[in-house]
């Protein structure tokens, strides 16, 4: 009978396909088995080869679904610290796990269509196929690309490299280009595909130990003592009336570290400040006191211009006077942007994060002393377009100030931490991280991380880093890479129309 029952509804395809989206989700962080993802789709691919259309949509959406309930577990908590509502929490997460498998899904049912194709043209256009829906969650519906497959890769610092190039899509591109040439070797026995797999990454990895050696010879413009403060203050505590008091001496405390260190610029987190320093006397005393220790300090709060409320950094001097401030141009889903929020706000009353910020038009850089700043706010580090439009304006420093209380203790921090390597490696200049509570550090332009605070600590330290004006090819060619996959997946399709309609014929 159990024989029967395997046999008649494939459950074995299915069980394969859930084991995919397992290995999948352990390569990321906190779990880091980052070697898994060189293999993990090999499981989803035999289901898909092995299974007519249908049930490969369904080996897509038990896939997508288990990689999404342990690599995205956090979206219950980030909610749930949102609506203090366990329904609207649930809700949200649900809506939220479910659109991450789509993508799965819409996959897997696509391959299937064109399976039986000339191998080594399925499996570039199942890589590219891939990127160009990685390119689509990065910007739909403002976009929440954490986890992209190329981000499990962040402690693999030599085969990364070629982001300078591709960015973090050519990652992506290569990992599943890998899973397929593996599954070809597997389930064809053909040497050939093995040796071509090897093949790719032996060159990958030549390049990246070049690169590696390339990069840390940079003719680096400007010696620049930064120090940074991570002060811990946890989400619940941030914005409560009866603990400003308790929030101010934390901060005044925890910037006592740098009284005579004599830095050249500190870092503070992302909406640090528990009041408007424009407009709160005590607020703007505290930011006084502090901005004494270096030439400049960065520190994140929120600013109110022509009525609307935004999320700034101020640029304040050593004298402490508000020299500029970056407002944040790209908003973060469900923290400070909701899509179909009246559909949403109706059904789950309350699904807003803090405020309801409004978005920067003009995005801008900052020049300072020998040095140019590019700075991110939060979740903007997940655009590959900012840093590198910040770049081609002329940064040479790029910086993130964030705050990822949201998801203490969960693996949010470290998923959304590792961003920064790339944004480095795309780039090639130093990133400082800047972080309330999650993780803190510096990344130099190979990938390397300097230093790494732990996720939940209160801690400050200093550290020197390098100003560049280095161009790399990604900074001067985007997202061409994804674009022609795009052509190429469009092309491959219309060409296997075209082959199927003659051979019905």
């Amino acid at each position: 009978m159990n024989k029967f029952i395997i046999k008649k509804y494939q459950l074995k395809y299915l069980i394969f396909s859930i084991i995919s989206g397992i290995l999948l989700a352990l390569s990321f962080q906190k779990f880091n088995f980052f070697f898994l993802a060189w293999i993990a789709f090999i499981p989803l691919i035999y289901s898909i080869y092995k299974s007519g259309l249908i049930y490969s949509g369904l080996c897509g959406a038990v896939a997508g679904i288990a990689y999404s309930l342990i690599a995205f577990n956090w979206m219950y908590v980030f909610m749930l610290v949102n609506t203090k509502s366990v329904k609207a929490a649930l809700i949200v997460a649900i809506l939220f796990w479910l659109y991450q498998t789509i993508y799965f899904v819409l996959w897997s049912l696509i391959i299937n269509i064109i399976k039986n194709y000339k191998k080594i043209i399925t499996t570039i256009f199942a890589a590219g196929l891939w990127i160009v829906f990685e390119y689509i969650k990065n910007y739909f519906l403002s976009g929440f690309p954490i986890n992209l497959l190329g981000y499990s890769q962040s402690s693999f610092t030599q085969i990364i490299q070629f982001a300078d190039i591709f960015g973090v899509y050519g990652i992506s591109f290569v990992i599943i280009l890998i899973n397929f040439l593996l599954f070809y070797w597997l389930y064809n026995k053909n040497k050939k595909f093995l040796v071509l797999a090897v093949s790719i990454s032996f060159v990958l990895l030549v390049y990246g130990f070049i690169r590696i050696n390339q990069i840390s010879k940079i003719n680096n413009k400007d010696e620049i003592k930064i120090g940074v403060v991570q002060p811990n203050i946890a989400q619940e505590k941030k914005w409560r009336k009866s603990l400003k008091d308790e929030i101010i001496n934390t901060i005044y405390t925890t910037a006592q570290f740098f009284k005579d260190k004599n830095c050249d610029v500190i870092l503070y987190p992302e909406t640090l400040l528990p009041r408007m320093l424009e407009q709160v006397e005590e607020i703007q005393t505290l930011v006084k006191s502090i901005s004494e220790y270096s030439d400049l300090s960065l520190i994140g709060g929120k600013t109110v211009e022509n009525k609307n409320l935004y999320n700034a950094i101020f640029l304040i001097s050593q004298t402490g006077n508000i020299v500029d401030k970056y407002k944040k141009k790209h908003l973060v889903l469900f923290g400070e942007y909701v899509p179909f929020e009246n559909f949403l706000v109706k059904l789950l009353e309350k699904v807003n994060l803090t405020d309801n910020f409004a978005e920067e038009v003009e995005l801008r850089v900052f020049e300072f002393d020998k040095y140019t700043l590019g700075i991110n706010i939060c979740s903007e580090n997940y655009y590959p377009y900012l840093s590198r439009e910040l770049v081609l304006k002329g940064a040479t420093l790029l910086t993130t100030h964030s705050n990822d209380a949201w998801c203490d203790g969960l693996s949010y921090p470290y998923q959304h931490f590792v961003l920064n390597i790339f944004r480095a490696i795309e780039n090639r200049k130093y990133l400082i991280v800047a972080s309330n509570t999650g993780i803190s550090g510096v990344i130099a332009p190979t990938g390397k991380v300097i230093k790494q605070t732990k996720n939940q600590e209160q801690i400050c330290f200093e550290e020197i880093v390098y100003a560049n004006n280095y161009i790399t090819v990604y900074d001067k060619i985007g997202d061409l890479f994804i674009y022609l996959c795009t052509v190429y997946v469009i092309l491959v399709l219309l060409a296997y129309g075209i082959f199927r309609r003659k051979k019905r014929l």
